[in-house]
């Protein structure tokens, strides 16, 4: 399942970032607020490089992702879907059979997917695309995050439910789907995770525990359903 996710999201991609203009190309991305969308796709690639290759060390830190943007700074951008067109199919290879416990080279893929989304202020990517089995998965991670903090009830607009951690405290919360996802990728400022439809209201250790990879206090773009 994890290779067919991989390579629709990459073929969606590709031919979203080949219409693109070099202004467009330019443009920051709000999610990554340092790399430009050339930046991001460099780091799609260079990571897909990377995992065939198998030159991981210190991955996924800073310093292993801003390499991958420094090797392809010069390069244009039929040379950087060249090289990942090259690589897709080990990478696809490799993740057959494979399950999803947690963030990896596919479940990156669509996080940047959805962060080239909102940096161009289009509509969201389609729910068949990012919801399974990633938000059912990282709501199991939230739950563990929670352990000993609050026991939280989380509904999406689908009436899916997660029931997540463990505490004296026991809160509800209605949230869009797509929203938890992000924010459980650190794509939502605790301003905007505080704003869901919460009861009790929570407090910061529970916001915080939404952020895989951190908290943030920049608020993110929130992109519009697709029609």
């Amino acid at each position: 399942m994890l290779d067919v996710t991989y390579r629709d999201t990459r073929h969606r991609v590709t031919e979203l970032v080949a219409s693109l203009d070099t202004d467009e190309l330019r443009r920051s991305v709000p999610a990554t607020p340092e790399w430009s969308i050339h930046d991001l796709l460099s780091h799609l690639v260079g990571g897909a490089s990377d995992a065939v290759c198998g030159r991981v060390e210190g991955a996924p830190g800073d310093a292993w992702t801003a390499r991958h943007v420094a090797e392809r700074h010069d390069a244009c951008l039929d040379e950087l879907l060249a090289e990942w067109d090259r690589l897709g199919p080990a990478i696809e290879a490799g993740l057959v059979g494979q399950t999803f416990d947690g963030p990896n080279i596919a479940a990156d893929l669509i996080c940047h997917e959805a962060d080239l989304h909102e940096a161009l202020g289009l509509a969201r990517p389609d729910r068949v695309h990012w919801y399974d089995p990633f938000l059912p998965v990282m709501m199991r991670l939230l739950g563990r995050r929670l352990r000993g903090i609050a026991s939280v009830v989380v509904r999406d607009e689908y009436d899916d439910e997660w029931r997540c951690g463990s505490g004296d405290t026991t809160v509800t919360l209605h949230a869009d789907g797509y929203e938890l996802l992000r924010a459980m990728f650190s794509r939502r400022s605790r301003r905007q995770i505080r704003t869901w439809n919460w009861s009790p209201a929570p407090g910061t250790q529970l916001v915080d525990a939404f952020g895989f990879f951190g908290p943030r206090d920049d608020d993110q773009p929130i992109p519009r359903l697709a029609p």
